[in-house]
């Protein structure tokens, strides 16, 4: 058994195989005397030391035992062993039960994991003690933290083993004697002996007599310079030699002196048989490269070797005689002495592109034709070069081996019809028309790409096969083709066909394809039949965009149609309008005639509503932003979609506190969440719940990475959500696109949500489509948050609905029912007004000196003059002028963008005396001109860009 500690044997075993209080030190002297000296000598041992009775009560514990058992600073005394320690090993609980009865064991090594610490390693020792009357009392236990120790020799053992099994030899020698202390396998089996014959030899005696002097004069060199690495020779046991290398080491005592040499050998003898091997190859090599150079000289075709650089290494006899006697072709100067053409002798060949520039970049490249033309003015020479990269070992690009071949006299015989060929097969491969030829059998002789593309023809299957897979129809997609009126049959036949329509159907599949298809058939020179050209083009896209065109231009007709009708109803209902405020007061006495009037101005108010709609529809109606209140916009919206949707939708409304207020245009934002509503009650054709939501979010950085077309910022926004049948992944990219759409044919025109999102995004917005295909949709819209920022020193001041004047106006209105009630309501406000009915006679009043404050102008007038031409005329003479426009359908004068120009008051017809007086007396506190505007308060969003 180990001893315990570094330094302290294990005590001696006593004569009955356990301890006695009376042994030794017990017996002697007082009891506390006794007792204090035993503490004292627990306390000190370098080894845990713990004593226990019979029934495993700690009767004393040293401190290195509880500190070593992970229990420092416990009360053991008069505790249960298990009690202390509930999950001590079973084995150990047997050992204890053993050693009291009367047996002593003992462990070198043993794993014990410390109650919430680290599994460590332990030596222990157990034996029991005895009373004075020489039965049992207990037992005490010897404990010690071995887990330094025994980590340490597993890791020599792991290094033992590593240079036992090295596949290389290793031998330790005491440099004092010369004499071999270690060696592995792998060194013994070198020189065919066994380890204990290495082991104990001079180190001298393992090489021939004549190398022991220069391996003694080596290891003398190892000893001074601490290392020598050598070729040598080991001598085997049946006298024949090993090459070898040597790599020794001197390791030192701390005087410096040499204690051991550890050597390395390798056995080098597959180096040095491919050492023999290359040397000789390379005499082979020269061998054969003079030869090949013989060789070459004698070849016809002129060949030139080039390093990576472009210097010469080599060039034959006839690359000399082609490009001249000299020593640097390929260099800089000498590619000056030629100009260099594509075949056509007339288009400059790319400098880069040259056959020494793509040699030198270590190009591969066949049959590469130019045109050299001599600067001194001789014949062009006409060559076609190859080329080929010489690489290293490491793939490296070294050199390069070019072969020029004198092509001049072939080429005037050959180019004219291999341009043609090449041309035309270039062509026939790069249309997108599926071009295929076939014999008189029904065998296919060509085929372009885009008989596979376009017909799925690849060659691989049989005519008949491929027509089996179709049926044809005639243009209506409906009368079948007969069988013996196909086109190929046709065609074989000896009929042309000239660009005749047709649709296939595929019949796995059923998917059309609309063609239109020229053929011609291919005559001998008898005249017979040798097989057919056909050229089918696909009309798919063709008819698409046809489609999509005609459907755009009904739509802009429509719009225009609207547009112009809006416009001429707005005149009527501004005459409507600006008169029934006058009649209704006229008649304020009279119940009758007051009813009829308030009827009157209900329809005057309901057709304006109508005009307002139909010149959104025709997008001719400029937007108008204002500082929007979205929680009452939304509320107002739910209460007209309720019943729009039906009563087989449950519409929920979710609308934020504190909301934040947007700028934007309150009608065109709640037609889009009308529009939105109205695609979700489709997708919910048997009943479903459609949720408006509000909300206050911050869109960061991330979020705008990821979405291209949002900026960080605050925004309001605005969920238009359902439970219908959601959205297929596989257009949800598509569904903004104009004329996008899934609906039947008749009841959508793809325009809807394309503008949406180009209302939200000329707003400044952002919109979000969220989708589950079965589970719903919803469409999210973004407001940018507006925040007032003050740029004037207050607002301006309120204008009273009914102020009037006494400034002079000037009324310029095509419409002669709107022209005389203007003139008339203004009159009525105070003001003096005179009009003209176009541009050309509002300045010739101007002309006549004719004074006014004010120019009240339409903006769509007669005359071939404007009333934004007109405007800046006026302006060109009198600066002072305020302009106020009138317009019932608003166009590029002063829209731009979907907004009214910066500098531009305007007064949408139709319109009533409240609306002129007010609009009249604003333009009047205007700025004369555009940009003399006075400094005042305005909105701006969250995501304007600074200084904006």
């Amino acid at each position: 058994m180990k001893s315990f500690g570094p330094h302290h044997p294990a005590p001696p075993p006593p004569r009955t195989g356990g301890i006695t209080p009376h042994d030794g030190l017990l017996a002697d002297g007082p009891a506390h005397a006794r007792d204090a000296l035993l503490r004292l000598c627990i306390e000190a041992a370098p080894v845990g030391i713990a004593m226990f009775d019979r029934e495993m009560r700690c009767l004393a514990a040293s401190r290195r035992f509880q500190e070593d058992h992970g229990v420092a600073g416990e009360v053991l005394v008069g505790r249960s062993h298990y009690e202390v320690f509930p999950n001590i090993p079973q084995r150990w609980r047997e050992a204890h039960a053993r050693c009291l009865a009367g047996a002593s064991e003992s462990c070198d090594a043993d794993r014990y994991e410390v109650p919430g610490g680290p599994s460590i390693w332990v030596r222990w020792e157990i034996r029991p003690w005895h009373e004075p009357g020489g039965a049992i009392g207990g037992i005490v236990l010897f404990t010690e933290d071995v887990t330094q120790t025994v980590v340490r020799e597993a890791e020599l053992r792991r290094w033992a083993d590593t240079f036992e099994n090295a596949a290389f030899g290793i031998t330790v020698t005491d440099a004092a004697t010369n004499t071999i202390a270690f060696a592995n396998k792998a060194r013994a089996a070198m020189v065919g002996l066994d380890v204990a014959d290495v082991c104990g030899s001079n180190v001298l005696d393992g090489y021939p007599e004549e190398e022991r002097a220069r391996i003694a004069a080596l290891l003398a060199e190892g000893d001074r310079t601490g290392r020598v690495i050598f070729d040598t020779v080991f001598l085997r046991r049946d006298g024949s030699s090993l090459p070898v290398q040597l790599d020794i080491t001197s390791v030192r005592n701390t005087d410096g002196s040499v204690r051991y040499r550890i050597a390395t050998a390798l056995d080098i003898t597959d180096r040095q048989l491919a050492e023999r091997a290359r040397k000789e190859s390379e005499a082979e090599a020269r061998r054969y490269g003079d030869l090949l150079r013989t060789m070459i000289d004698t070849m016809a075709e002129a060949v030139l070797m080039i390093d990576a650089d472009g210097r010469t290494l080599f060039a034959n006899t006839a690359c000399r005689a082609m490009f001249g006697n000299r020593d640097d072709i390929g260099s800089a100067d000498w590619q000056r002495v030629y100009r260099r053409f594509r075949p056509d002798g007339t288009t400059p060949y790319p400098p880069d592109e040259t056959p020494i520039a793509r040699a030198r970049r270590g190009e591969s490249f066949d049959d590469l034709e130019l045109i050299c033309r001599r600067a001194t003015g001789e014949s062009d020479l006409h060559i076609v070069a190859s080329g080929r990269s010489i690489r290293n070992e490491a793939g490296r690009h070294e050199a390069a081996v070019i072969v020029y071949r004198d092509v001049s006299e072939l080429f005037e015989k050959t180019v004219a019809a291999q341009r043609s060929a090449e041309l035309f097969e270039k062509t026939i491969a790069s249309i997108p028309d599926a071009f295929l030829v076939t014999d008189e059998n029904r065998n296919f002789l060509h085929l372009n790409p885009a008989c596979k593309t376009l017909l799925g023809i690849d060659g691989s299957q049989s005519l008949d096969a491929w027509e089996q897979s179709y049926a044809i129809f005639q243009p209506d997609g409906t009368t079948e083709v007969p069988h013996d009126e196909r086109p190929l049959r046709r065609v074989l036949r000896g009929e042309p066909i000239d660009a005749t329509e047709l649709v296939l159907r595929e019949v796995a599949t059923g998917r059309d394809l609309a063609l239109s298809l020229t053929a011609r058939p291919i005559l001998d020179g008898d005249g017979a039949v040798r097989g057919a050209v056909l050229l089918y083009h696909d009309l798919s896209k063709s008819k698409h965009i046809e489609r999509q065109l005609r459907q755009g231009q009904k739509m802009d007709a429509i719009g225009q149609l609207t547009g112009g009708v809006a416009h001429d109803f707005n005149n009527i209902l501004t005459a409507i309008t600006c008169t029934i405020e006058i009649l209704a007061k006229g008649v304020a006495d009279r119940p009758h005639l007051a009813t009829i009037a308030r009827i009157i101005d209900q329809a005057a108010r309901r057709g304006a509503d109508l005009t307002r709609q139909l010149l959104a529809f025709a997008r001719r109606q400029p937007l108008d932003p204002r500082p929007t209140d979205i929680n009452g916009l939304m509320s107002d919206t739910a209460r007209l979609l309720r019943p729009t949707l039906g009563e087989h939708i449950e519409l929920a409304t979710s609308l934020a506190d504190g909301l934040w207020p947007a700028m934007v245009d309150a009608s065109q934002l709640s037609t889009a969440v009308i529009n939105l509503a109205v695609n979700s009650r489709d997708a919910m054709p048997d009943g479903g719940k459609l949720t408006v939501e509000t909300a206050n979010v911050t869109l960061d950085e991330t979020y705008a990475e990821t979405n291209p077309d949002a900026r960080p910022g605050d925004y309001v926004m605005i969920a238009v959500s359902d439970t219908g049948s959601g959205i297929p992944k596989a257009i949800r990219d598509k569904v903004f696109e104009p004329f996008f759409t899934t609906k039947d044919v008749g009841r959508g025109t793809g325009l809807g949500l394309s503008m949406v999102y180009g209302f939200i995004r000329q707003s400044g917005g952002h919109v979000k489509l969220y989708s589950e295909d079965g589970q719903g949709t919803s469409i999210k819209l973004f407001l940018p948050r507006i925040v007032e920022t003050e740029e004037g020193d207050e607002d301006a001041p309120a204008i009273d609905a009914m102020t009037g004047g006494d400034e002079t106006i000037l009324v310029v209105e095509d419409d002669d029912l709107v022209r005389r009630n203007v003139i008339t309501l203004l009159e009525d406000l105070g003001y003096t007004a005179f009009a003209a009915s176009s541009g050309p006679e509002a300045l010739k009043l101007l002309d006549d000196g004719k004074a006014f404050q004010l120019l009240f102008t339409d903006v769509i007038m007669p005359g071939g003059m404007n009333g934004r031409e007109l405007a800046a005329e006026v302006l060109r003479r009198r600066p002072d002028v305020k302009v106020l426009y009138t317009s019932g359908y608003a166009e590029d004068a002063i829209v731009h963008h979907g907004r009214l120009d910066p500098d531009v008051t305007l007064l949408n017809k139709p319109y009533r005396k409240a609306d002129l007086a007010r609009k009249v007396r604003e333009a009047l506190a205007g700025p004369a001109a555009p940009g003399a505007a006075a400094r005042k308060k305005r909105r701006r969003t969250t995501n304007d860009p600074p200084g904006e």
